[in-house]
């Protein structure tokens, strides 16, 4: 990979002899010019299709190398091919295809905290570098055309697998009034809550403890959601993620780790459609706000607070995380957030009463919004 991908700056006013000497546009199609080259070099393409938050997405692979390190996590949203999908998203590695990538178009300086990279953006193209998994996405929103593309398949991050093409994704529902989220989901098929806070408050304690309830799991780490007609919300990923020295609290599921001996240097992740498909949900309207947060206590227990409190532990969290996320996603979740009753989960120790309780304020909600 290319040195200068990789540095990190938080300048936003470059001089215009400064940006990159390639427009947009140009470079979108340089690298998809290059995603049919590597196909041809492969004999051809691998294609599966998707369905997501109601709209259809085809994944276009150059091969076999990345087919199962970014389908897997969606695997519970696939269907049969279509001829018309919304969104394509062409997908691709070098060293897989021998279809070299040239080095980029821009400097250090032009490539900014959450991968935007200034001068090939556009009101038609998005251009991003996603320096820790080091990783290109492109999308061309007048084609509903996405480009993937990675240097070597086999060094794609854990946290990639679990969450894939999460940018391009993003950005083109965004387009579309849905919202993707740093945030979890459980409920049932007529409701259910959003959990929503920074790392390490109980998000993902709380939401994969709900498999071994009768509650439904949608979401750990990201959640779909739009605010009209009502609020609503979306799986995307199923999946779901543990720090390593807090497995011990979910003992049911020590057994489906799928990165086990990687615990030392990653977090725990989970595969759920391959172990609990009849716990996944792919949808329900919101009936709630949860703010979770570690009390010590024994006790779990809810307390009504703010829509602003939840607005303050959705957004900022959300849009340090999600390159792009600008004025529209802030309306979408603050339009959400004013709909909806915003509690805080006060997580107890006796982890096997967490999805009770939100079991109970989901009942007693079953006729809000």
């Amino acid at each position: 990979m290319h040195k200068n991908m990789q540095k990190l700056t938080k300048k936003t006013d470059i001089p215009s002899e400064l940006l990159p000497q390639k427009e947009p546009l140009d470079f979108f199609n340089e690298v998809y010019d290059l995603y049919q080259k590597a196909e041809t070099n492969i004999g051809g393409e691998i294609t599966c299709f998707y369905e997501i938050s109601g709209l259809t997405v085809r994944l276009c692979f150059a091969g076999e190398a990345l087919i199962s390190r970014l389908t897997t996590a969606l695997a519970h949203l696939e269907i049969q091919a279509i001829a018309n999908p919304d969104l394509t998203i062409c997908i691709w590695d070098s060293t897989s295809t021998n279809t070299i990538m040239p080095p980029p178009p821009w400097q250090g300086q032009h490539l900014q905290k959450r991968g935007e990279v200034w001068g090939l953006n556009s009101d038609r193209i998005h251009t991003s570098f996603q320096w820790g998994a080091n990783a290109l996405s492109l999308l061309d929103y007048e084609r509903n055309l996405g480009i993937y593309w990675v240097n070597n398949s086999e060094l794609v991050p854990y946290w990639e697998t679990g969450s894939p093409l999460r940018t391009i994704l993003h950005l083109w529902l965004g387009k579309r009034g849905i919202q993707m989220v740093h945030a979890g989901a459980v409920g049932v098929p007529s409701g259910g809550v959003l959990l929503v806070g920074k790392g390490g408050s109980g998000k993902s304690t709380t939401a994969l403890s709900c498999l071994d309830s009768e509650l439904l799991y949608l979401s750990d780490d990201y959640s779909l959601i739009t605010s009209e007609p009502k609020p609503t919300a979306f799986s995307i990923y199923a999946t779901g993620k543990k720090k390593p020295d807090d497995v011990d609290r979910l003992p049911f599921l020590k057994p489906i780790i799928s990165n086990y001996e990687k615990l030392g240097e990653e977090k725990a992740l989970y595969f759920l459609n391959e172990h609990f498909p009849y716990k996944i949900i792919k949808h329900f309207p919101l009936k709630a706000i949860l703010i979770p947060r570690i009390t010590g206590k024994q006790e779990t227990t809810l307390t009504k607070t703010s829509v602003i409190t939840a607005i303050s532990s959705l957004v900022p969290s959300t849009v340090k995380q999600l390159p792009g996320t600008g004025q529209e996603a802030c309306k979408i979740m603050t339009k959400t957030a004013e709909k909806l009753p915003c509690y805080y989960l006060n997580l107890g120790t006796e982890i096997e009463s967490i999805p009770q309780v939100i079991f109970d304020l989901i009942i007693s909600l079953k006729n809000v919004v």
